[in-house]
Protein backbone atom coordinates (compact mmCIF):
# COMPACT_ATOMS: atom_id res chain seq x y z
CA UNK A 1 0.00 0.00 0.00
CA UNK A 2 1.63 3.27 -0.93
CA UNK A 3 0.83 6.37 1.30
CA UNK A 4 -1.07 8.88 -0.34
CA UNK A 5 -0.37 13.10 0.45
CA UNK A 6 -3.37 14.80 0.49
CA UNK A 7 -3.67 18.48 1.59
CA UNK A 8 -4.11 20.11 4.61
CA UNK A 9 -7.10 20.22 6.58
CA UNK A 10 -9.09 23.77 6.50
CA UNK A 11 -9.23 24.21 9.96
CA UNK A 12 -10.09 27.85 10.96
CA UNK A 13 -7.12 29.39 11.79
CA UNK A 14 -6.49 31.08 15.63
CA UNK A 15 -8.00 34.50 16.90
CA UNK A 16 -5.07 34.58 19.26
CA UNK A 17 -2.04 36.28 18.58
CA UNK A 18 1.69 34.71 19.28
CA UNK A 19 3.01 35.72 22.39
CA UNK A 20 6.39 37.73 22.19
CA UNK A 21 9.53 37.00 23.99
CA UNK A 22 10.46 40.34 25.63
CA UNK A 23 13.65 38.74 27.08
CA UNK A 24 15.58 35.45 27.22
CA UNK A 25 18.30 34.86 29.93
CA UNK A 26 20.47 31.19 29.67
CA UNK A 27 19.86 29.22 33.08
CA UNK A 28 22.24 26.46 32.61
CA UNK A 29 23.86 23.83 30.24
CA UNK A 30 23.92 20.47 30.37
CA UNK A 31 25.52 17.18 28.44
CA UNK A 32 22.40 17.23 25.49
CA UNK A 33 20.27 20.61 26.36
CA UNK A 34 20.67 24.35 27.75
CA UNK A 35 17.60 25.88 29.48
CA UNK A 36 16.79 28.92 29.42
CA UNK A 37 14.27 31.59 31.23
CA UNK A 38 12.23 33.61 28.69
CA UNK A 39 9.77 36.55 29.78
CA UNK A 40 6.94 36.89 28.33
CA UNK A 41 3.95 38.96 26.82
CA UNK A 42 0.43 37.99 25.21
CA UNK A 43 -0.76 39.21 22.03
CA UNK A 44 -2.02 41.84 23.32
CA UNK A 45 1.20 43.40 25.48
CA UNK A 46 0.24 42.14 28.47
CA UNK A 47 3.30 41.08 30.87
CA UNK A 48 2.23 37.23 31.73
CA UNK A 49 5.83 35.71 33.51
CA UNK A 50 8.58 34.13 32.58
CA UNK A 51 8.64 30.17 31.32
CA UNK A 52 11.37 28.00 31.32
CA UNK A 53 12.38 26.42 27.86
CA UNK A 54 15.05 23.34 27.28
CA UNK A 55 17.00 23.72 24.22
CA UNK A 56 17.49 20.97 22.63
CA UNK A 57 18.87 19.47 19.15
CA UNK A 58 16.78 17.78 17.23
CA UNK A 59 15.98 14.07 17.30
CA UNK A 60 15.71 11.31 14.94
CA UNK A 61 14.80 7.61 14.99
CA UNK A 62 14.39 4.77 12.18
CA UNK A 63 12.48 1.94 11.10
CA UNK A 64 14.57 -0.08 9.81
CA UNK A 65 12.73 -3.26 7.96
CA UNK A 66 15.00 -6.28 6.92
CA UNK A 67 14.68 -8.12 3.20
CA UNK A 68 12.91 -10.70 5.61
CA UNK A 69 10.77 -8.52 6.71
CA UNK A 70 11.59 -7.88 10.22
CA UNK A 71 12.07 -4.92 12.01
CA UNK A 72 15.11 -4.16 14.00
CA UNK A 73 14.17 -3.23 17.70
CA UNK A 74 16.99 -2.41 20.58
CA UNK A 75 16.45 -3.20 24.25
CA UNK A 76 17.98 0.14 26.02
CA UNK A 77 18.24 1.09 29.55
CA UNK A 78 16.71 4.85 30.16
CA UNK A 79 17.86 6.45 33.13
CA UNK A 80 14.85 8.84 33.45
CA UNK A 81 12.16 5.91 33.61
CA UNK A 82 15.06 3.82 35.38
CA UNK A 83 13.53 1.05 33.50
CA UNK A 84 14.58 -0.95 30.48
CA UNK A 85 12.96 0.44 27.42
CA UNK A 86 12.15 -1.46 23.48
CA UNK A 87 12.89 1.06 21.11
CA UNK A 88 13.81 1.92 17.84
CA UNK A 89 17.18 2.93 16.61
CA UNK A 90 17.31 7.10 17.43
CA UNK A 91 19.15 9.53 18.77
CA UNK A 92 20.32 13.07 18.40
CA UNK A 93 21.29 14.77 15.17
CA UNK A 94 24.73 16.61 14.87
CA UNK A 95 25.51 20.00 14.30
CA UNK A 96 25.43 20.14 10.81
CA UNK A 97 24.03 16.28 9.90
CA UNK A 98 21.06 16.04 7.84
CA UNK A 99 18.34 14.03 9.71
CA UNK A 100 18.19 11.47 6.88
CA UNK A 101 22.49 10.98 7.98
CA UNK A 102 21.47 11.03 11.30
CA UNK A 103 19.26 8.10 10.95
CA UNK A 104 21.71 6.22 8.89
CA UNK A 105 24.37 6.72 11.34
CA UNK A 106 22.22 5.78 14.54
CA UNK A 107 21.33 2.56 12.87
CA UNK A 108 24.70 2.01 12.17
CA UNK A 109 25.62 2.41 15.63
CA UNK A 110 23.11 0.89 17.61
CA UNK A 111 22.87 -1.97 15.59
CA UNK A 112 25.61 -2.96 13.63
CA UNK A 113 22.52 -2.87 10.30
CA UNK A 114 23.36 -0.58 7.47
CA UNK A 115 20.57 0.52 5.00
CA UNK A 116 21.24 2.49 1.44
CA UNK A 117 18.89 5.05 2.03
CA UNK A 118 15.56 6.16 4.52
CA UNK A 119 12.04 7.44 3.50
CA UNK A 120 10.50 10.36 5.55
CA UNK A 121 7.95 9.09 7.56
CA UNK A 122 6.64 12.42 9.98
CA UNK A 123 8.05 15.32 12.13
CA UNK A 124 6.84 16.78 15.46
CA UNK A 125 7.69 18.71 18.15
CA UNK A 126 8.21 16.28 21.45
CA UNK A 127 7.25 18.48 23.77
CA UNK A 128 6.28 22.10 22.48
CA UNK A 129 4.98 23.45 25.63
CA UNK A 130 9.13 23.47 26.97
CA UNK A 131 11.49 22.06 24.42
CA UNK A 132 12.55 24.27 20.72
CA UNK A 133 13.23 20.84 19.13
CA UNK A 134 11.96 18.73 16.16
CA UNK A 135 11.92 15.22 15.77
CA UNK A 136 12.27 12.74 12.29
CA UNK A 137 11.14 10.04 12.16
CA UNK A 138 12.15 7.59 8.80
CA UNK A 139 11.13 4.35 7.67
CA UNK A 140 15.02 2.02 6.08
CA UNK A 141 13.96 -0.99 3.66
CA UNK A 142 16.48 -3.68 3.25
CA UNK A 143 18.71 -3.29 6.09
CA UNK A 144 21.52 -5.77 6.51
CA UNK A 145 23.87 -6.46 9.26
CA UNK A 146 26.94 -5.12 8.17
CA UNK A 147 28.77 -2.96 10.49
CA UNK A 148 30.09 -3.06 14.00
CA UNK A 149 27.84 -1.30 16.81
CA UNK A 150 29.65 1.76 18.18
CA UNK A 151 27.67 2.96 21.50
CA UNK A 152 28.37 6.35 23.10
CA UNK A 153 29.95 6.17 26.54
CA UNK A 154 26.12 6.16 28.37
CA UNK A 155 24.43 3.23 26.08
CA UNK A 156 24.03 -0.13 26.11
CA UNK A 157 21.89 -1.61 23.42
CA UNK A 158 20.97 -5.18 22.60
CA UNK A 159 19.04 -5.74 19.51
CA UNK A 160 16.28 -8.01 18.52
CA UNK A 161 14.23 -8.78 15.36
CA UNK A 162 10.10 -9.10 15.18
CA UNK A 163 8.39 -9.98 12.58
CA UNK A 164 6.94 -6.95 10.55
CA UNK A 165 3.65 -9.04 10.96
CA UNK A 166 3.50 -9.07 14.29
CA UNK A 167 3.92 -4.85 14.73
CA UNK A 168 0.30 -3.94 15.54
CA UNK A 169 0.49 -7.02 18.43
CA UNK A 170 3.51 -5.32 20.25
CA UNK A 171 1.97 -2.13 20.23
CA UNK A 172 -1.30 -3.50 21.74
CA UNK A 173 0.47 -5.59 24.24
CA UNK A 174 1.86 -2.14 25.77
CA UNK A 175 5.47 -3.50 25.37
CA UNK A 176 6.52 -0.17 23.57
CA UNK A 177 6.38 3.01 26.05
CA UNK A 178 8.54 5.63 24.74
CA UNK A 179 6.14 8.14 22.84
CA UNK A 180 8.07 8.94 20.09
CA UNK A 181 9.08 5.37 19.17
CA UNK A 182 5.03 4.69 19.50
CA UNK A 183 4.28 7.40 17.36
CA UNK A 184 6.53 6.33 14.68
CA UNK A 185 5.63 2.55 14.65
CA UNK A 186 1.62 4.11 14.40
CA UNK A 187 2.35 6.32 12.04
CA UNK A 188 4.51 3.57 9.29
CA UNK A 189 1.21 1.40 10.18
CA UNK A 190 -1.70 4.05 9.49
CA UNK A 191 0.45 5.14 6.28
CA UNK A 192 1.64 2.04 4.99
CA UNK A 193 -1.29 -0.56 5.95
CA UNK A 194 -1.49 -3.54 8.18
CA UNK A 195 1.11 -6.03 7.34
CA UNK A 196 0.40 -9.48 6.20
Amino acid sequence: MTAKTEPPLPLVPPTLAKWRRVREEPMSSYRVFDVSRVTLQDGAGRDRGDAFIMRCRDWCNVLAITPNDEVVLIWQYRFGSDAMSLEIPGGVIDAGETPEHAALRELREETGYEAERVEPLVVVEPNPAMQDNRFHAFVARGARPTAVTKFDAMEELETVLLPLSRLEALLDGGQVTHSLVHVTLETYLRKHGRPR
